[in-house]
């Protein structure tokens, strides 16, 4: 289970990467969730001068962030940043460290993941699970266009997977655009903790696991609608 933020537009690099830091700690934590901290790995993603850009770690994300340079990210149109706890203490380590990348015919696709999903190895005709995120995402967006990546292609596909999944949420980033897709089960224990929350104003926008009232009061937050997609051009 992860905790993740997507801006677009004009913001604070510093602030957005502290936003990623409160929730890691569990100081934004008003859900119903069991679990407050996500110290087992992080991971950035932002435009640099027309490319994108990752940064990834193993540790917790208060150690390394005195350590990133927020100013190298200032400039760009976008920036995502992604805090995990390990739902497998199995999977742990680098490799494991969202965005997670992977090259589908001319687009190279990255996603951040929120949730656990066990049972997805099963479309790919795979015996057993490794990494459910990596299989999600190669679940995902194997032979789809980026035209094609809509909320009733996602929908569909995750239909098709055998119950035991928590949620699907996810942030996903080609060269081109940018989705935030919010899937749960209707019968999660936990909605609030699955929930993304969005803030728009009039020069940017924030999705966010948790509503950050350092980047806009609470009242500024509207929660997303389960199955809810949410699309950015970042060609604009």
């Amino acid at each position: 289970m992860c905790r993740m933020i997507l801006a677009h537009g004009q913001f604070d690099a510093a602030k957005v990467l502290d936003a990623a830091r409160a929730m890691s700690c569990g100081e934004t934590a008003n859900h119903e969730g069991p679990i407050k901290a996500h110290p087992n790995g992080w991971g950035c993603l932002w435009w640099d001068r027309g490319r994108i850009r990752t940064l990834h770690g193993t540790g917790t994300f208060s150690d390394a962030l005195p350590g990133i340079d927020s100013d190298a990210m200032q400039n760009s149109p976008m920036l995502a940043v992604h805090v995990r706890h390990a739902t497998l203490s199995k999977n742990q380590g680098m490799e494991f460290s969202h965005p997670l990348w992977r090259a589908s015919g001319d687009t190279h696709w990255y996603m951040m993941h929120n949730g656990f999903l066990p049972t997805v190895y099963a479309q790919l005709g795979m015996t057993a699970s490794r990494f459910d995120s990596a299989e999600y995402l190669e679940y995902l967006v194997d032979q789809v266009t980026p035209a094609d990546f809509t909320r009733d292609y996602l929908r569909n596909k995750m239909a098709r997977v055998a119950p035991g999944g928590s949620a699907a949420n996810a942030i996903f980033v080609t060269h081109k655009k940018a989705w935030a897709w919010q899937w749960h089960p209707d019968d999660t224990p936990y909605p609030d903790y699955f929930t993304l929350h969005r803030y728009q104003r009039n020069n940017a926008t924030f999705i966010s696991s948790e509503p950050i009232t350092a980047l806009g009061s609470a009242s500024d937050w509207c929660r997303m609608h389960n199955h809810e997609l949410h699309e950015i051009s970042l060609e604009e």
